[in-house]
């Protein structure tokens, strides 16, 4: 048999041998016996506040880019200045 099927049959025995992954969750739920679930909430929300929310997250984004960005040009002149100051 050539290396071809050699190593397709060594990946097919790694796929079927794969054990199965737990969660911290169900590691924790066993070991401690505790009946921690996921998270739900009780109450819906409407598309008016989600919008809301999505529209308040995208501007405190832009914030924080415009913010980021001002900061890295300024040192990028900064370092310029500097540079050629001392080359020069």
């Amino acid at each position: 048999m050539g290396f071809g099927g050699s190593s397709s049959g060594a990946n097919v025995i790694m796929k079927n041998n794969r054990r199965s992954r737990k969660s911290k969750t169900e590691k924790f739920q066993k070991t401690t016996g505790s009946k921690i679930g996921g998270i739900e909430f009780d109450q819906k929300i409407s598309e008016a506040d989600l919008e809301k929310i999505r529209n308040g997250l995208k501007t405190s984004n832009r914030k924080r880019q415009l913010k980021i960005s001002a900061a890295m040009v300024a040192s990028l002149l900064l370092f310029g200045f500097i540079f050629f100051y001392f080359m020069f």
